[in-house]
């Protein structure tokens, strides 16, 4: 272990030898030639940060005096503008997360192993990345979202085409549930990232915190994002995760803006997301998260407060919701459907939305119903009049035949309210909608008549 080699060679010399071997350590750095300097870090840099963490009175003194941080200010001068020139990742990494590592060292560590991930060779990346994912949620935010950051990056440049077995079994050790649910997260909304205008805001289905922490310091290249995205769903599928964790990753994949995501979302989800089970209470919260962002949410930071989905994906959802909407929300659907954001699917989820109050059991309309025809006739309120809106028309067509389901199936909801007739009567003047309106209110009518009896 590199923090081990390097603890015992500082403990078995003396306070006096060690201060010697750090301005030695200085002076060998300034005369080596850079065509050297690889080999002389290798040694060099584990050795130098290792000592920030002395327990002697004289190194620690000589530490202050400014000759370490002296040090590490010229391995960062000479290496920055040279990138090839490399630094020792795996003792970097060892000395980083071995259990005695005190706070300074991880400090130091981590910007040397974020800079030596830039230089290494494909090889030694791809294979060393599943190891920094083990035990992460044990470091601090900080932290984990550089490790994060490093891992999803290489994932990009080495698997946006494939994955081998070899390192796809490093991946699937990550077991850890905590561990397992950071990454898969920090997957979605890597998943979810779009470039954003100069004039700012945040890509939909994310907040402000989630964007930095998938960009970091600025924002990812339009070339980067494409394989990082591919190299994730390979990734995602080769660890052989339960359906319930990885269906919310895969359906923001399918309405990706690119074409391959798309294509590749897709199909895993034909292939992997079979079965998935919609009981599960905390996929139902990260859909609905996806579906509404926190809109609605008391006591939300600004820049923690997540977007809506965007319209193709909240029409997705939709399509899931109908199809399964007896275990959720129907509120939810109705959102989806009257929701001015995704006007321009209101043919689609309305025909979906029928359809479901047609084909649904009674018993789950017992259940619903109530919700749903308020909601409805709260969307209806809230409508403009135009007549010239023809996305409300068309809204307000399927609200009034969902309307007329309603009152066919659960007349006992028209008992007479005259609030609600009124509603309807409101919209009879406008002649697109006539004869949803006509039949919605004979229904009612008809309907409020006999609720006793019927039901």
């Amino acid at each position: 272990m590199a923090e081990s080699s390097s603890a015992s060679l500082l403990s078995a010399k003396s306070d006096a030898e060690v201060e010697e071997m750090l301005d030695r350590m200085l002076t060998r750095l300034a005369l080596c030639d850079d065509s050297k300097l690889e080999p002389l870090l290798a040694k060099l840099l584990p050795l130098c940060i290792s000592s920030l963490s002395s327990q002697s009175l004289a190194v620690r003194n000589k530490v202050c005096s400014g000759v370490v941080l002296e040090i590490l200010s010229h391995v960062n001068k000479r290496v920055k503008l040279q990138p090839q020139i490399g630094l020792p990742l795996s003792d970097l990494w060892k000395l980083y997360f071995d259990s005695g590592a005190v706070p300074i060292i991880r400090n130091f560590c981590i910007v040397y192993i974020e800079m030596a991930f830039q230089r290494v060779n494909a090889k030694e990346k791809e294979d060393l990345a599943p190891d920094l994912l083990v035990n992460i949620s044990k470091l601090s935010l900080q932290h984990q979202e550089i490790i994060l950051r490093i891992v999803v990056k290489v994932i990009g440049e080495c698997h946006s085409g494939q994955i081998g077995e070899e390192i796809a079994a490093k991946y699937k050790k990550v077991n850890n549930s905590q561990d397992r649910g950071l990454f898969i997260e920090f997957c979605l909304h890597t998943i979810l990232y779009q470039r954003v205008s100069q004039s700012g805001g945040v890509p939909p289905g994310l907040s402000e915190t989630q964007v930095n922490r998938v960009m970091g310091k600025q924002q990812l290249l339009s070339n980067e994002i494409l394989p990082i995205k591919l190299g994730i769903l390979n990734v995602i599928q080769a660890m052989e995760l339960a359906p319930e964790l990885i269906y919310p990753l895969y359906i923001a994949a399918s309405v990706d803006c690119e074409e391959p995501v798309i294509k590749r979302g897709e199909e895993l989800l034909k292939k992997k997301a079979n079965g998935v089970n919609l009981d599960d209470l905390n996929l139902l919260n990260r859909l609905f998260l996806l579906f509404n962002g926190s809109v609605g949410v008391e006591h939300v930071d600004p820049e923690s407060r997540v977007s809506p989905g965007s319209p193709a994906l909240k029409a997705k959802l939709m399509s899931i919701f109908c199809r399964e909407w007896y275990h959720i929300k129907v509120e939810a659907i109705g959102d989806g459907i009257y929701c001015v954001e995704t006007r321009k699917y209101g043919y689609n989820m309305g025909l979906a939305y029928d359809m479901t109050l047609a084909q649904a059991k009674i018993d789950q309309l017992k259940l619903m119903g109530p919700v749903i025809l308020s909601g409805i006739m709260k969307s209806l309120d809230n409508y403009p009049s135009s007549e010239a809106d023809a996305s409300a028309r068309e809204v307000k067509t399927y609200a009034f035949q969902s309307i007329g389901l309603l009152a066919q199936r659960m007349p006992h909801l028209f008992r007479p309210r005259q609030n609600c007739i009124d509603s309807s009567n409101n919209h009879i003047g406008r002649r697109s909608i006539r004869s949803r309106v006509d039949d919605a209110v004979k229904y009612k009518l008809r309907e409020g008549r006999n609720a006793k009896e019927a039901w």
